[in-house]
Order: C-alpha cells, then structure tokens, then sequence
C-alpha cells in the first residue's frame, strides 16, 4: 500500500500558558520553522526546538477531533488529545518515567490551506491522581518564510 505523503516549509508560532494549582500563570513562546505535512489523511507539523542547550523534536498532529504532541531528544513526551476524554500520556527524561493522564478540554484546528493554519488545545495533565496543571496551546503556521 502507498502511502500518500505531502510536506512543505512553514513558520510557526507557538503560544503556551501553563497554571500549576497555587502558582502564578507561565507564559511561553516559540518561533521556529517546520514542516506541515500529510500523511494518510492527517495533518502533521514537525519542528525543532532548544531547552538548556539541547534539542527536542516535536510533531503535532493537528484535528478538531483528536491531535497528539510527540517530543523526541532530551525529553520524550506523548500527550494524546480527544475532547472531554481522558487519554493516557507519557513524560521521560534521564532521571524518570511519569504516566500521565491527558483531559482535553478544548481541541480546534482551522486550515486555511496547505500553508496556514492554526491548532489550539487546552488540557489538564493529572499524575497519580493529582492535577499537575492547566495548560493552553496555540500553534500558528504560515508559509515559509517569515
């Protein structure tokens, strides 16, 4: 069987905000280029980032219905999305392996085309019964470059 696979070179722009119970809201923000690609029917956006010098591989891949955040490299990381479901996810670094259970709250992907878009998701990380936090994510893509 072929598979059918499509990519293209875009900017993206991500926005995040993380509120931990009892602590102040985080914000954060990432400009990188990418790839948005096609595969089988889904849409996927692949990008690079540095964290306290090391690299992280991200894909996303990007619906209205379901989405998924894989991280690959100094830490690997599977966070599943399904509206008000709770999906079972992974964080891992060097010293440790924390299950996790993913409650999305939000899930919206708009395409303009192959080139533009926009992905936004807000969830709840719990471990071991306790909620780690509140998270919001919007990741914006555009054609190449800036």
């Amino acid at each position: 069987m072929d598979a059918k696979t499509s990519s293209e070179t875009v900017h993206i722009q991500l926005h995040s905000s993380i509120q931990h119970p009892g602590q102040e809201k985080e914000r954060h923000e990432l400009q990188s280029v990418g790839k948005y690609m096609e595969k089988n029917g889904s849409a996927y956006l692949q990008y690079e980032e540095e964290q306290d010098g090391q690299k992280i591989q991200s894909i996303v891949k990007l619906g209205s219905k379901e989405g998924l955040i894989m991280r690959s490299g100094a830490i690997n990381m599977r966070l599943p999305f399904s509206i008000d479901e709770m999906r079972l996810g992974e964080y891992r670094n060097e010293q440790m392996t924390l299950k996790l259970q993913v409650k999305t709250t939000a899930l919206n992907f708009m395409r303009e085309n192959d080139r533009n878009g926009k992905f936004v998701v807000a969830y709840e990380l719990h471990a071991e019964g306790s909620l780690l936090g509140k998270y919001e994510l919007s990741i914006t893509y555009s054609e190449g470059k800036q």
